[in-house]
């Protein structure tokens, strides 16, 4: 069963941490709308497109139910940060990019956002939207940390310039542009919601995430920090989820094959 767990830590100027969630979170419908393309081959050809590459922080909470079973169909964060709200001396890159979802009709004319409901295959089409919600830091391949065949590790750095002021209570990982489309299209994977944190320049803010297969032989869940030396990836396995790409010896993303 695939599955997440996130743990997220203060970390101080003078290198000391505090643990303040180690959970597991919710996995979307947009992860399991991705393996359906894979399958269909309906989706992107390029494994980099599947891997997660986005993340947005936010000040509220979704308020999904986990014990009703269209719990994870949802497509975004209840509040996420603006551009301004992540602070001018941040070094994460942040990005304007349109939010993937996927919509529904019950006349066949009009469509809305699926929101903790479910549609047959036939009655659903995959959307995109520029508005608020469109800001999107990026994870960059250092900070993917560990990948598997089954799995990834992920790690997220609000650094000590970032969003300072900010009372931070969600996170949301978003896979780069599972459609395919000429501009990546961030669809969201993974989300999680939290006692508020409130966020100042005295510490930053890690999150150590792992999504997939957890718990199998496949997978460690070992947290890394920044610069720590002995975090690997075995080229074998630089796509995410598989060796597809240029296949096990090669480096996956846009230089590579399709399926």
């Amino acid at each position: 069963m695939i599955s997440g767990h996130i743990t997220i830590c203060k970390v101080y100027k003078d290198g000391s941490e505090e643990v303040v969630l180690d959970k597991q979170n919710i996995i979307t419908a947009g992860l399991g709308s991705s393996f359906i393309d894979i399958i269909q081959h309906n989706g992107s050809t390029w494994a980099d497109d599947y891997r997660p590459r986005y993340f947005q922080v936010g000040t509220s909470s979704i308020g999904y139910n986990e014990s009703v079973a269209t719990s994870a169909y949802f497509y975004q964060l209840s509040a996420p940060l603006e551009w301004s709200a992540y602070g001018a001396d941040t070094t994460l890159t942040v990005e304007k990019r349109n939010r993937g979802f996927n919509a529904s009709t019950t006349d066949g004319t009009t469509f809305q956002e699926i929101l903790f409901t479910s549609a047959h295959l036939s009655a659903v089409q995959f959307s995109s939207v520029d508005n608020s919600s469109s800001w999107f830091p990026t994870i960059p391949d250092s900070d993917i940390t560990k990948l598997f065949l089954d799995a990834c590790e992920t790690e997220i750095v609000l650094d000590e310039n970032a969003a300072n002021g900010q009372t931070i209570s969600e996170i949301g990982m978003f896979a780069k542009n599972p459609k395919g489309l000429v501009k990546d299209t961030p669809l969201l994977i993974a989300y999680k919601s939290f006692t508020g944190i409130p966020k100042t320049s005295a510490y930053s803010l890690v999150f150590h995430w792992s999504i997939g297969f957890l718990g199998g032989t496949t997978i460690d869940r070992t947290s890394y920090g920044k610069g720590d030396t002995t975090k690997t990836l075995d080229p074998k396995y630089k796509t995410w989820w598989g060796k597809r790409g240029r296949g096990a010896g090669g480096s996956g993303g846009r230089s590579g094959g399709g399926y």
